[in-house]
């Protein structure tokens, strides 16, 4: 089985949490689209819902369907946001930010209710750090925010690799908000919420893609359907 088709197992399950009228936030990333892609076949169900986004990437493929995204400042709340991430550990600790939208990311999850994570199984780890943690900085001083960073890695005893997020054409990759990403390179991270508070801490540093002590449970995508994976 492709790991397209665990995503879009996952999607499923997502989707049958959705109610008429309820107000959506739409992830970004390639598991999110198949959450968009199914929920676009729901004709009837999807002209009683509002939606936000959280980048412009998924704000053009929602028009795809029909499906137009208002501003977030529009809600008070959100009944539900289902998203993806790049890495889930056994602690139901996230790292986002892969595509780039982290920031929006949060902002969505901060007003939901009910927050909806879907994933490959492949993205289930027992600690965060194989995939590079996203800082999202001001575009200002990268190399300076970059030696503080490897101070605040050094006090978790960490040693990074961390580089700017480029484009294809070598360009620096520049975010919905007009930010650029540092990607940083650690392996295992033994205390997540330590480092969190370390990176944040450091004046040039909008959000890192520690999304922590968010989630009750997790929808997981594999070659048998989809399960609900529950965290203590």
């Amino acid at each position: 089985m492709t790991t397209q088709q665990k995503k879009i197992n996952a999607a499923k399950m997502a989707l049958k949490r959705i109610r008429p009228g309820m107000c959506v936030g739409l992830g970004t990333g390639s598991t999110a689209n198949e959450f968009i892609n199914l929920l676009g076949q729901e004709k009837q169900l999807l002209k009683t819902l509002r939606y936000a986004s959280s980048s412009i990437q998924t704000e053009m493929f929602a028009k795809n369907y029909s499906i137009i995204c208002e501003d977030i400042d529009q809600f008070d709340q959100l009944d539900l946001t289902v998203d993806g991430a790049d890495e889930v550990s056994r602690h139901g600790d996230m790292i986002k930010g892969g595509g780039g939208a982290l920031l929006r990311e949060k902002m969505l999850a901060s007003i939901s209710k009910d927050y909806l994570i879907i994933v490959d199984d492949t993205k289930m780890v027992e600690y965060l750090g194989k995939f590079p943690l996203p800082v999202e900085i001001i575009n200002f001083s990268p190399n300076t925010t970059i030696n503080l960073l490897k101070r605040a890695f050094k006090t978790c005893n960490l040693d990074p690799e961390i580089v700017i997020r480029v484009n294809g054409d070598g360009s620096n990759a520049i975010t919905d908000g007009g930010n650029i990403i540092l990607d940083c390179h650690c392996g295992e991270i033994p205390d997540p919420n330590l480092l969190k508070k370390k990176i944040e801490e450091i004046p040039n540093v909008i959000t890192s893609g520690f999304f922590l002590n968010m989630l009750n449970s997790v929808f997981v995508g594999d070659e048998k359907g989809s399960t609900e994976v529950f965290f203590e």
